[in-house]
């Protein structure tokens, strides 16, 4: 009786936390939605408003920068306020600004404003969506927990591909996309609202660790930090495919608009099952292992990406990056990085994830513009792929410094 006692308490413990990952999920969904729908309709905007390729780069530098300046600060205010109230509110500011921009952005100076705002909006969700994560999943769990999270990612990715092309060509107007998104993504609080716990209250009493908020210690460790440019160096590459991707494939592979949309999705799609994999093997066998093997094959993935001119050799490329991809070391490093934090800082939580999601997310400040001044320089966007897989070959000596905890 006490057994099967036991076990029943075990299982709905874990069916809650795989509810609160499910929730926290569908927010990344509608994030990432929210942020590649602009993506296909880069070379619509630049051709509307008579922009050079460094100013259609500026686009999606201008989200990602201020993006990664909210982070530490979304974190901060987190750990002190608390992580869900500071999640709605600055989540439904990021759904707020992305409808203004399908309704009033009439012109570049407007789109950027906008563009900036929803990036403030959205910077916020990271820190406190994974703080409460990390705070509530027990580390026997937290690597297919991240997993769930990032599916939500991918799906969400996949989706904003998908719907922008064929709603462009229906309406004729770049500006639909943004505003059939934005309805949903500012319902997403209420949900938050209603079912998401506050770290505070969910997770378990800490044993050892720092009960302080130290920024410093979280800025002197040199774990954290190799994880932090690990996470950078993946990410570089992820978006010099994502944000150029579908003007790469509609130019110099003679794709149209919508199917290089599909094709830049299929990554997406295919990291699904394999982050879910991966995460819950990461559980079993250990983080670094797995991060060892996937840095290598994802440089060489990026560099075919622009060498390859057969589409099936192309899109089987796709589908290899999508299971060893970005997503899914992410769900390794990110757990990884939980690991640590958990054990070291773990009144922290808001501020240390802050502080890796600024690092890691700020190579999608940087590739655009920098992929954008390639293409300029170059005539082609090729090199920028090239340069990509080096960056993210660089990520493995990150993860290889770094010490499983």
């Amino acid at each position: 009786m006490g057994m099967a006692t036991h076990n029943t308490r075990r299982q709905s413990k874990e069916r809650g936390v795989m509810s609160i990952a499910a929730l926290l999920s569908l927010g990344a969904l509608f994030m990432y939605a929210d942020r590649t729908v602009l993506y296909p309709m880069l070379e619509v905007i630049a051709a509307e408003f008579n922009l050079s390729g460094t100013a259609t780069g500026f686009i999606t530098s201008t989200y990602f920068l201020l993006y990664v300046i909210v982070q530490v600060p979304a974190g901060l205010l987190g750990d002190t306020l608390g992580l869900k109230k500071v999640l709605l509110v600055f989540y439904f500011l990021g759904g707020g600004a992305l409808f203004l921009l399908g309704l009033l952005a009439q012109n570049y100076l407007f789109l950027i404003v906008l563009v900036g705002l929803h990036g403030i909006g959205m910077g916020a969700y990271y820190p406190t969506s994974y703080g409460i994560n990390i705070g509530t999943v027990p580390k026997e769990q937290r690597g297919l927990a991240s997993a769930v999270i990032n599916s939500g990612m991918s799906i969400g990715t996949a989706l904003g591909l998908v719907l922008a092309g064929p709603i462009y060509l229906k309406t004729g107007n770049w500006r639909w996309p943004f505003l059939l998104l934005a309805l949903p993504t500012m319902l997403i609080p209420l949900l938050f609202q209603r079912y998401l716990p506050d770290r505070q209250e969910a997770s378990p009493k800490a044993g050892g660790g720092d009960q302080t908020v130290d920024l410093k210690r979280i800025l002197r460790d040199k774990d954290l930090w190799a994880l932090n440019l690990s996470a950078f160096c993946a990410g570089y590459g992820f978006w010099v495919a994502l944000t150029w991707g579908p003007s790469f494939f509609a130019t110099e592979r003679s794709l149209g608009l919508t199917k290089a949309g599909i094709f830049t999705a299929i990554p997406a799609l295919a990291a699904i099952p394999a982050a879910l994999f991966v995460g819950r093997l990461s559980d079993r066998v250990g983080r670094r292992r797995l991060a060892l093997i996937l840095y290598p094959l994802q440089a060489i993935t990026i560099f075919a990406l622009a060498y390859v001119t057969s589409v099936p050799v192309l899109i089987a490329t796709l589908i290899l990056y999508g299971v060893i991809g970005r997503t899914v070391s992410d769900t390794v490093i990110i757990s990884w990085f939980g690991d640590h934090v958990a054990e070291k800082s773990p009144a922290a939580l808001g501020a240390a994830v802050g502080v890796f999601n600024l690092v890691g997310m700020s190579a999608a400040v940087i590739a655009p513009l920098i992929s954008g001044m390639v293409k300029d320089m170059t005539g082609s966007l090729a090199g920028a792929f090239y340069l990509g897989a080096l960056i993210v070959l660089a990520g493995m000596i990150c993860t290889w410094i770094t010490s499983e905890t």
